[in-house]
């Protein structure tokens, strides 16, 4: 288990693959940017994770609840 953030400011939460699956991962997030991300072996999505979380990036839901997209290409394109 990989935690970083904190969820105090989340105003939902997401699940990125299955927990049945033994590898998956939780996304705490405020608006469209993520806060805390909480990864059970998945390594890939801690440190994306908690690259999107330092920088503020914001992120697409869609993309981010899809395994088969990288945690990288979930950001939103800066306008």
């Amino acid at each position: 288990l990989q935690i970083a953030g904190v969820p105090f400011d989340a105003d939902r939460q997401l699940a990125r693959s299955d927990p049945a699956g033994g590898a998956f991962s939780v996304f705490h997030l405020s608006g469209d940017r993520i806060v805390a991300v909480e990864a059970v072996n998945a390594p890939a999505d801690f440190m994306g994770g908690r690259m999107l979380i330092g920088k503020g990036t914001a992120v697409d839901d869609a993309l981010l609840a899809d395994p088969t997209v990288s945690i990288k290409a979930v950001a939103k394109p800066q306008v």
